[in-house]
This record gives structure tokens, sequence and C-alpha cells, in this order.
């Protein structure tokens, strides 16, 4: 299956999937850089890990984005993340 990894993130750049200025890009390995409606779009639902709809908030993968530009151990350490936590599975 196709997964999205969140990388870290860019200021003051174009999303690659639909073009438009962004203040706060999402870097992806697969995707490019991304706003973060756009990686909701783009992520499969799965109740299993996100309540209500099942898709992340565009909130918090910005809050992701943030936190994986510092490290998987300052990820580690602070708020108890592996590495699975940054990877989504494409829809």
């Amino acid at each position: 299956m196709a997964s999205i990894t969140i990388d870290g993130y860019k200021t003051e750049c174009n999303c690659a999937h639909c073009g438009r200025p962004l203040k706060l890009g999402v870097v992806t390995a697969e995707r490019g850089t991304i706003g973060a409606d756009c990686m909701v779009k783009l992520v499969a639902k799965n109740k299993a890990r996100f309540s209500g709809n099942g898709k992340p908030s565009a909130e918090g993968v910005k809050q992701l984005a943030i936190i994986a530009t510092k490290g998987i151990d300052y990820a580690s350490r602070m708020y108890g993340y592996s590495a699975r936590h940054f990877v989504f599975e494409a829809a």
C-alpha cells in the first residue's frame, strides 16, 4: 500500500498538490511539499487511529510536521511518538 510520510515543514512555499501559496507546508518524501488541508484529503480514513471522520485534522498535521522537523528523538522524548506516528496510508 502507498503511504505518505511527514518529514518536516517548510515556510513560505507553494503546495505541490494544488499550487496555492502556503505559510507552512508539510514536507513529505512521496508528494513533496503540500498543504495540511491537501494532506488530509490524500490520507485514507482510519477510524481506529483517528476519531470523528477517521482522518487527522489539518492543525494536527501541521503540529506533526513541526515535531518531525525537530527529530524522532525529540518526538519520542517529549510526546512519546515513534516513527509510525508520522506515516499515513494514502487514499
